[in-house]
């Protein structure tokens, strides 16, 4: 609990000390594509790519463990979901995206997954030492797929709808005989006049297949999540965001396709990096708000960078 509510004091900190140093900014020039009039979070800009025909969108991923021991190479399943990865990872994708239009495009991206990229052993005891030690530091392609993604605003709401579809090929869930992913988002975000606030959710659905018969009947092979969100922008480059896991239902291979079970409530508070319009760091911390504890207060770190 310490070592949780330090780092969360550390955030409120590093927030308070640049907003202290704000100064009067002049107007940024009115944004002339239509993309970006339609989008204006730094955010969903970068997660989205950058405004040219052709281009190369990469995202890199660290799951790390959790507050109480970073070293450990496990990470804690916090919400207890069957498609969660329980031990560190570290993802880069790279992807070619092509605009159909201004406000339409499609992604083919795939890249490189490995498995406790920084550990060379775990303790011997743990449920998680057969994986360990069959896929820890060892590359293998992450997760080839195809997206497509039209951005809209909607009643001066910011909106950008998706559908992904992902041939599953990072060990860790390959294991567990996960074959294909399909994926569809909905995502909304209103900003609060100029005060620098905006607030909105995501909306998820997950859709899982299998290789085969698999015996494992708790993985997850439907979830449908509702996440609230939001965020202040701090300066041109800073802004602190949160999410919350709200209403996250989820479908196991052991239970009748109509039965779903509510996943624990979680939250994720992070601080945005707005190098360029083009490139988004996002260090994270991820916790259950009903049971604040360091050993069960998972980071992590992202970066969304687009190129040309």
């Amino acid at each position: 609990m310490l070592k949780t509510t330090t780092a969360i004091a550390l955030l409120i900190s590093v927030m308070t000390a640049n907003a202290q140093d704000k100064k009067p900014e002049t107007p940024a020039p009115a944004a002339t594509d239509e993309a970006d009039q339609a989008i204006t979070n730094r955010r969903l800009r970068a997660s989205e790519g950058s405004l040219s025909k052709w281009s190369i969108a990469t995202f890199w991923n660290y799951q790390g463990g959790s507050v109480n021991d970073p070293t450990d190479p496990e990470r804690p399943n916090i919400v207890g979901g069957g498609n969660v990865q329980t031990l560190q990872s570290l993802s880069g994708e790279v992807g070619v995206k092509y605009r159909l239009t201004k406000l339409d495009s499609l992604t083919a991206s795939t890249g490189l997954f490995m498995t406790t990229p920084f550990h060379s052993e775990i303790d011997e005891n743990s449920p998680l030492k057969e994986s360990f030690d069959k896929n820890s530091r060892k590359l293998n392609i992450q997760d080839p797929s195809l997206k497509y993604a039209h951005l809209d605003k909607l009643w001066g709401i910011q909106s950008i709808s998706s559908v992904m579809g992902k041939w599953i090929t990072n060990n860790q869930l390959t294991d567990l005989e996960f074959r294909s992913e399909l994926t569809l988002s909905q995502n909304f975000m209103k900003d609060v006049g100029d005060t620098g606030f905006s607030y909105g959710a995501a909306i998820i659905g997950y859709f899982y297949d299998f290789t085969g018969d698999v015996e494992n009947e708790s993985l997850t092979e439907r979830l449908i999540g509702l996440y609230p969100q939001a965020e202040y922008v701090i300066n041109d480059m800073y802004n602190v965001r949160t999410v919350f896991g709200w209403q996250v239902f989820e479908q196991r291979r052991g239970d009748d396709s109509e039965t779903y079970d509510k996943r624990k409530v979680y939250q994720s508070v992070g601080l945005g990096i707005s190098v360029t319009r083009d490139i988004f760091l996002y260090p994270n911390i991820q916790f259950i708000p009903s049971n604040i504890r360091d050993d069960v207060t998972n980071i992590a770190m992202s970066a969304n960078i687009n190129l040309f």
